[in-house]
């Protein structure tokens, strides 16, 4: 399966989802598959950050409660505002409207205790896109939060524009519209990421804790989509977010 996953980035020949092969899997499985497959990948890649996808798999403790999964991004998937973005580049690509934070100071989470602690460690508030690739072969409803988790959450692209101080926007009000050829085509709000884009902060710290893994300055945490999950149709894009500015792109 990592031999596959891996080989999908450049031969872009989809692979088979993990929980097709087996139904059994389950999250903390998927994640140490994830967690060999983006070792094998950092031996060339150099860490950039990390991204979240909310409401993605059952709580362990509540089957009712969904919560968020998280994968790694590299520097090599950082593209510029403006981008040109080609399709055939990718086997399924994906566009996503997020929030995105950039870390000022390293995270120690033994002094994290609610969201609002995050605050001061935040440098920067920043509009996001996200280009996911779904790299299963499929019907893209058939993909399982654990099919997710195993392919590092699908992590591809992102696009960062220009950020804001913490203490100048409230991450909390950022609203977005995005154009295509200058149609209306996604709108979304940022409470849409467990209510707000500090809980899937917090979530995220917690989470790393249990790995001993800490957030480092400079390092991009994409907090989850803000609108809906749209396909990659071709066509000139301009994303505008309340009081952080805009991201134009190009998907070809």
């Amino acid at each position: 399966m990592m031999d596959k996953l891996i080989d999908a980035r450049s031969s872009l020949k989809a692979v088979e989802r993990p929980t097709k092969i087996d139904p059994t899997l389950t999250v903390e499985k998927a994640y140490q598959m994830q967690s060999e497959l983006v070792g094998r990948l950092m031996k060339k890649e150099v860490l950039a950050g990390y991204k979240l996808s909310p409401k993605t798999v059952p709580n362990a403790n509540d089957s009712k409660k969904m919560i968020p999964v998280y994968g790694y991004l590299f520097k090599s998937m950082v593209l510029p505002v403006g981008a040109i973005v080609k399709k055939k580049d990718f086997i399924d690509l994906h566009l996503e409207n997020e929030v995105a934070f950039i870390i000022g100071k390293e995270i120690l989470p033994k002094e994290i205790k609610t969201p609002a602690d995050l605050k001061p460690y935040v440098k920067l508030v920043a509009p996001a896109i996200e280009l996911p690739e779904i790299r299963y072969s499929g019907p893209i409803d058939d993909v399982t939060g654990i099919d997710l988790v195993v392919d590092n959450v699908v992590a591809s692209k992102i696009i960062v524009g220009n950020g804001k101080p913490t203490n100048e926007v409230d991450a909390d009000l950022v609203s977005v519209k995005m154009t295509r050829n200058g149609e209306v085509v996604n709108e979304g709000v940022s409470t849409m990421v467990e209510g707000s884009p500090w809980n899937s902060l917090f979530w995220l710290v917690k989470e790393l804790e249990k790995k001993s893994e800490t957030l480092k300055p400079d390092q991009i945490i994409m907090t989850g989509g803000i609108a809906k999950f749209m396909d990659s149709i071709s066509g000139n894009y301009e994303a505008t977010y309340t009081g952080l500015g805009k991201i134009n792109f190009k998907v070809e």
